[in-house]
């Protein structure tokens, strides 16, 4: 029985999406959890087992959610947060599949990658009317893996997560309401801030494709990406990516958080440190932890949704307002050639996120 009155949805039934589940039901919270059809072998295993185990940092035990469903009407009917959670190519398809059944009032919560923006753009074309806001995190709150359908464990718990709405000035009754399940969550500036200070378009694209041969000849086998991948190299050219990255930020004068630096903030209570960057990435008890596998190959979300999700994005915007971003473009070029697509064609552009042609200022003003 939940003791409070905030009603969620999540929408997914991957890593975060039982991850999400699990911990807010168990936090006391009225849960739905909803997926698109073509998952609907993953609800109905979480179906019969009657819920989801929940293991490691956040909330502990079984979880009984308050409905199961592919029905996604039924799973948002009267709630007041709708998490999506799924990785970023599945933001359109569940936001186009929900346009019919909005609620004013209603949030609806994306894990970054320009999701609000995005968002926005999609309600436009199909003339949605009703009074949803969208809103970003900077990242994931959790570090987690799902065992199998209705198991899932979590490595650590972000200790500080900025979320930002669209527009801005919503974000303070977002927080008020988010804070019920997530006290550590704080106001970002906006949702330019959320989404260019992600930090898995710096780190996850260099340690992949870089280390690519290991990944195809051992099939992620053996070794951990973060604690064998992270040499000073490799952390080299994340740290040119992510120059490149806070040139935009500069340019758009939206605060910036450098990426070590944000490290050690979101896992200040998991002794995550390092005089370097590759330091702490290959030391890191969360990250290096011998449990999380590298991936099995390069058709990993590491390269198939940072690269298209979050190097693109940066990309169109630095070409669109003559920023150098080179070191970002080299990695969309070597990922395009491994996967056989197109990134600069197939990933979002200025154009996809409605601010093509636009000024810094003006952006700024859109989103505020």
């Amino acid at each position: 029985m939940a003791s409070n009155d905030l009603k969620f949805a999540v929408l997914g039934s991957g890593n975060s999406g039982h991850a999400f589940a699990a911990d807010i039901s168990l936090k006391g919270f009225s849960v739905n959890m909803g997926d698109l059809p073509q998952f609907k072998a993953n609800i109905d295993a979480i179906q019969d087992k009657g819920g989801i185990e929940i293991s490691g940092e956040a909330s502990k035990g079984f979880a009984r959610l308050n409905m199961v469903t592919t029905d996604l009407e039924k799973a948002t009917r009267d709630v007041d947060i709708i998490l999506i959670a799924a990785p970023a190519n599945g933001h359109e398809p569940f936001a186009r599949a929900l346009a019919p059944y909005f609620e004013n009032g209603q949030f609806i919560v994306f894990v970054s990658n320009f999701g609000a923006l995005r968002f926005k753009n999609w309600m436009k074309q199909l003339e949605v009317k009703t009074e949803v806001t969208p809103v970003e995190t900077q990242t994931l709150i959790y570090a987690t893996r799902f065992r199998d359908p209705g198991s899932v464990e979590v490595f650590a718990v972000k200790s500080q997560l900025p979320a930002a709405s669209l527009p801005a000035r919503r974000t303070a009754e977002f927080i008020e309401k988010m804070t019920q399940a997530f006290p550590d969550m704080i106001a970002g500036e906006n949702v330019l801030f959320t989404s260019l200070n992600n930090l898995n378009p710096v780190v996850h694209p260099p340690m992949t494709l870089l280390n690519t041969g290991r990944i195809e000849s051992t099939l992620g086998k053996g070794w951990n990406l973060y604690g064998d991948g992270a040499t000073e190299s490799v952390a080299k050219v994340m740290l040119s990516v992510d120059d490149e990255r806070m040139a935009l930020l500069d340019l758009l004068g939206v605060s910036k958080t450098p990426i070590k630096d944000s490290f050690t903030t979101f896992y200040r209570n998991y002794a995550v440190k390092g005089e370097a960057l590759s330091q702490l990435l290959r030391t890191s008890p969360i990250h290096a932890n011998p449990t999380m596998a590298a991936p099995a190959s390069m058709n990993d979300r590491y390269v198939t949704e940072d690269i298209p999700f979050g190097l693109v994005p940066w990309s169109s915007m630095g070409h669109m307002w003559s920023i150098p971003t080179p070191t970002i473009n080299a990695l969309i070029q070597i990922a395009s050639i491994i996967e056989g697509v197109d990134y600069f064609k197939d990933g979002i552009t200025a154009k996809d996120l409605g601010i093509e042609g636009m000024t810094p200022d003006q952006i700024r003003e859109m989103v505020e």
